[in-house]
């Protein structure tokens, strides 16, 4: 049970343990020592060796029974043993052996290695994917961005081209349609245009199923205006006349939905050069005079027709000039030509019928058929005997 000191002064416990496994030993040779006297020792000699073999360091770290028992047995007594123990120190309580767990081996070698695959394997998959993107994906997405490019090139060309060929297009109408007759910018339809009345014009446009926000308003302007002349003397209307004239024959131009329209009247009725105005009711009546008001009225000048332009005149002629169609002649012989052609057409099938005996028909019936053929040609025969007949005799040249 002997601990020694290494030389930082602190006891390990390999040393504790073979202290104690010595123990016996060290007590041995102290008991040697105390019985090896050649002479015998008096009582104060014995307590003196006692009292040194108590103080020596091996021994007092020995426990109290065992230092008793060993002085008991070298002859020494109860009071004796127990004064030797009395002079002894007091003895510090020995220290517990270190016997505390060992600490866990580190994980920052697995933490270091745990992050030096993950590392690896970043590295490793950016690697591989740098090298996807450079080899596969790259080459198809320069190769598509060059493939656009020349398909845009490819269009403006085409678009280019295309411009140039409307230009060129757009060039040529314009110097073929400068010999086209020009379109009259204020022209009735021609269904409406024979119309001299409002009651013609509607009764028209209901035959047509136009309504009446579908008619022309230069045609329901005209017809209003005639309307009026017959009735006041060949007098042209004023403003508020005209429009009296359209809201009487016409209803719905008073409602709400009817305004928009009346006011395209008015705004044709303006701005149209086919209806003059003028100050005086009528050209052969005296102007008004000046300190009355001013009143407007309306007269309607019919267009006057375009002068046709070469080419339509050359149209003109050339439809003249060419033949009409002979599919519409009839001859006065055209009946009987085709009669005729008729039955050449039935002997001529009946040349190549199966021959049937002659007696054999006599006495027998004949099929639906035959007697059908018979009648055609009985009455084919009437027929041309009919026109032989009266057919208008030709008078006979002089030899």
């Amino acid at each position: 049970m002997t601990d020694e000191k290494d030389s930082g002064g602190t006891t390990t416990p390999s040393e504790t343990a073979s202290t104690l496994s010595d123990t016996p030993t060290s007590v041995t040779t102290a008991e040697s020592s105390v019985s090896q006297p050649p002479a015998p020792e008096n009582r104060v000699e014995l307590l003196t060796k006692a009292r040194a073999f108590l103080h020596q360091p091996q021994i007092q770290r020995e426990d109290a029974l065992s230092k008793r028992r060993f002085l008991a047995e070298k002859g020494l007594n109860d009071l004796e043993i127990e004064n030797l123990m009395r002079e002894l120190p007091a003895q510090i309580p020995s220290v517990p052996p270190r016997s505390y767990p060992q600490p866990p081996p580190s994980n920052l070698p697995v933490l270091l290695l745990g992050l030096a695959r993950v590392f690896s394997w970043i590295v490793g998959g950016t690697a591989a994917l740098a090298f996807i993107y450079y080899r596969v994906l790259l080459p198809r997405v320069i190769s598509t961005f060059m493939a656009r490019g020349l398909l845009k090139s490819h269009q403006l060309s085409l678009i280019q081209k295309l411009n140039a060929s409307l230009a060129a297009l757009k060039q040529s109408q314009n110097e073929m349609a400068a010999v086209l007759p020009k379109p009259e910018p204020h022209k009735e339809p021609n269904a409406l245009a024979a119309c001299l009345s409002i009651d013609a014009l509607l009764e028209q446009a209901k035959k047509l199923n136009i309504e009446v926000s579908g008619v022309s308003e230069i045609s329901l302007l005209r017809c209003a205006i005639s309307d009026f002349r017959k009735g006041s003397e060949s007098r042209n209307p004023t403003t508020e006349e005209v429009f009296q004239v359209l809201e009487g024959k016409i209803p719905w131009l008073v409602s709400e939905e009817g305004a928009p329209f009346e006011q395209r009247l008015w705004d044709t009725l303006s701005t149209c050069p086919l209806f003059a105005s003028s100050t005086s009711p009528s050209p052969d009546s005296p102007p008004a005079p000046t300190d009355r008001p001013e009143i407007l009225y309306w007269g309607y000048n019919p267009p006057v027709p375009p002068t046709p332009t070469a080419l339509a005149e050359s149209l003109s002629a050339l439809s003249a000039s060419m033949p009409k169609s002979s599919r519409d002649k009839h001859s006065a012989i055209q009946h009987a030509l085709q009669s005729i052609t008729d039955f050449t057409g039935y002997i001529s099938s009946q040349m190549y019928a199966p021959y049937t005996p002659v007696g054999s028909r006599f006495g027998a019936t004949l099929n639906p058929a035959e007697e059908e053929v018979r009648k055609e040609i009985r009455a084919l025969k009437g027929l041309v005997l009919n026109r032989r007949t009266f057919l208008p005799s030709t008078p006979t040249r002089p030899q």
